[in-house]
């Protein structure tokens, strides 16, 4: 039998079976190929996963959260894994959480027990937050609380005790333990306030209590962290005003002479910075408006 095509060419029955028959093999052939390619890669890309599962593991071990992060996030981009690799990546999702939580609840404790309570609030917050269904932050949040409370309340009455310690100085100007047990009442109004981020009111009576007690090893500490405050919003308004966010490096200059009036760094900063912005320099943002400089904090 035979086939008469258009032209008039004919061709056997038996050579268009032929031709499909190859035709078949040569097409089931290139899809095989291109199977086994991508089925390659799978595996490739799935033992890679398990070299990064273990870099994640270690970066843990570490407490390097950040790279652990990193690489769960870039994996959880990946849709091709196998069930069994996914289900270690949720895993290690949940456990990069869980560990950082559980790094924040410990630092939140040490800040505790220095008197850094809200600095420890803010820590116990971040761990809720990576871990809300772990109660242990919620029920240190409610703990911390009172005692912030409870430190305010102190506050006040260490402002009593000053009151009280000057009249009596004022009488007796040459007792020495009257200086003494004044430098300790003002570091510990100093610690309360700094405790409540009023870090201006923190910086003037530390140093009023160095003033009389210069040994104080614990009054010299505070005015480092409090110190440690100031160059960062220093730091970070110098970095701006690089980027010619002006007015935002003039806010942070000036916040950081609110806590420090007389720091040298933070009042030439803010000199230049006024400059700048009286010879038109402008945030490189597009319609940046000047800012207004927050009011001072509670002393």
């Amino acid at each position: 039998m035979e086939i008469r095509f258009p032209s008039g060419k004919r061709i056997g029955l038996r050579s268009v079976s032929l031709t499909i028959v190859v035709l078949s093999f040569v097409l089931a052939g290139g899809c095989t190929i291109a199977t086994r390619q991508d089925n390659h890669l799978v595996l490739e890309n799935n033992a890679r996963f398990l070299h990064a599962f273990q870099d994640a593991n270690q970066a843990l071990a570490r407490n390097d959260f950040e790279k652990a992060g990193h690489i769960a996030r870039m994996w959880q981009k990946y849709p091709s894994l196998t069930t069994r690799n996914r289900k270690r990546l949720l895993e290690l999702v949940r456990k990069i959480r869980r560990e950082q939580a559980l790094y924040l609840m410990g630092e939140a404790r040490q800040l505790e027990a220095v008197g850094h309570l809200n600095e420890a609030l803010g820590k116990v917050d971040l761990a809720s937050t990576l871990d809300p269904s772990w109660q242990a932050p919620r029920r240190a949040r409610r703990h911390l609380l009172i005692l912030v409370d409870v430190q305010g309340q102190m506050g006040r009455q260490w402002e009593s005790l000053v009151r009280r310690l000057l009249v009596l100085r004022k009488s007796d100007p040459s007792n020495p333990e009257l200086d003494r047990t004044l430098a300790w009442s003002y570091f510990h109004l100093a610690r309360s306030r700094f405790s409540s981020d009023h870090f201006a009111g923190a910086y003037r009576w530390v140093k009023k209590s160095l003033l009389l007690d210069p040994e104080n090893s614990d009054a010299r500490e505070l005015e480092g962290r409090i110190l440690k405050k100031v160059n960062a919003d220093t730091d970070q308004g110098e970095a701006l005003f690089r980027t010619n966010h002006i007015d935002q490096s003039i806010a942070l200059f000036h916040r950081a002479l609110r806590i420090r009036p007389d720091d040298p760094r933070a009042r030439k900063d803010l000199e230049l910075a006024l400059e700048a912005q009286a010879l038109g320099g402008r945030s490189g943002h597009t319609g940046d408006q000047t800012k207004s400089v927050p009011p001072p904090p509670r002393l």
